[in-house]
Formats: C-alpha cells, structure tokens, sequence
C-alpha cells in the first residue's frame, strides 16, 4: 500500500464518510473524529480487502462500526443534538414560512436522532447517501431484504416521532 494510494482513499471518499458520520450523530466535531478513525481503521486493513463489496461500500461498514463502538463507550451521546437547526438567513420571500421550514428541519433531525442506530443508519444510507439496498445490505452485514423491512420500519418509527414531536409530546 503506498501513500499515492491512502492520499487517493481519503480525497475520494472523506467527504461521503463525514456527511454520514455527521448525520448519524449531528455532530461537526465528533464527525471529522470518528471519520479520521474511520480511514485509520481502513489503512490497518486495507490489505484484507478482497473486493467482496466496492470500497465505498467498505468503508461505510467501517464508519457504522466505529460510530457504535463510540456509542458503547458514550452511552450519554446517543442522541446528540444537531449543530446544523440555523434558519437560512439568504433565503428572500415570506419569513414566517421560512420559520416554519427551520422548525420542520429542526423536528426532522431530533426524530431522526432519536431512532435506533440501525434504523438511523438505514433512512439516512438510503434517502441521503442514495445507497442501493444490496449497498446498504454489505455496510449492515444484512441481506438486501432485511434492509427494506428495516426501512419500512424506520419510515414508520421515524414518522411516528416527527408527529409526537410536531404535537408537542416530551418522548423523554
């Protein structure tokens, strides 16, 4: 493995790596943390590589893997708060519905930081990273199958929480 190689790994996929790690836990900081151990982790073992799954796709499996053992070491952060609820300040036209439009991304993220990790990485591997369900399949280490009733039920959960959350019900 040389270097050219580790510098073409990283420039390539750090950038996918850090999105989800950050919209796993809703954390600027703690995203570029766990996605520098994530590449640590994927250069020890680059040489295991065998191909079975594209690289991207192994790479994901090691995100979601450092991002739970985290977890097991934080139990306190499972449910981080989103840095990212700010109002877009350059958007013109009405500002009660721009209110409105913070509000609801403010309510989607805290339901969707409040879904088990698995279904959390599930919605946000498919409606975000644009993952195939055979993709998402090889990063869970379950069958294409089994991922879509995960999301089917990660769907479910996540709507149930936006509506509690949106009426105003303390989940806690």
């Amino acid at each position: 493995m040389t270097v050219s190689t580790i510098e073409k790994l990283y420039r390539d996929y750090r950038v996918g790596v850090f999105r989800y790690l950050y919209r796993m836990g809703g954390d600027c900081h703690l995203a570029e943390e766990l996605t520098q151990e994530t590449f640590y982790r994927a250069c020890v073992s680059l040489k295991n590589f065998h191909g079975e799954s594209t690289l991207s796709t192994w790479l994901y499996r090691i995100a979601f893997y450092v991002y739970t053992g985290y977890l097991r070491g934080h139990p306190r952060d499972r449910h981080l708060p989103l840095d990212r609820n700010i109002p877009d300040r350059g958007r013109t036209g009405n500002p009660d519905r721009a209110l409105e439009d913070a509000e609801n991304r403010r309510l989607a993220g805290e339901a969707l930081h409040r879904l088990p990790e698995t279904y959390r990485a599930v919605i946000i591997l498919r409606e975000l990273e644009e993952m195939s369900f055979a993709e998402i399949g090889a990063v869970l280490n379950k069958s294409p199958s089994t991922v879509r009733v995960i999301l089917f039920r990660a769907r479910q959960k996540y709507r149930q929480l936006f509506n509690q959350l949106a009426d105003g019900k303390n989940l806690l």
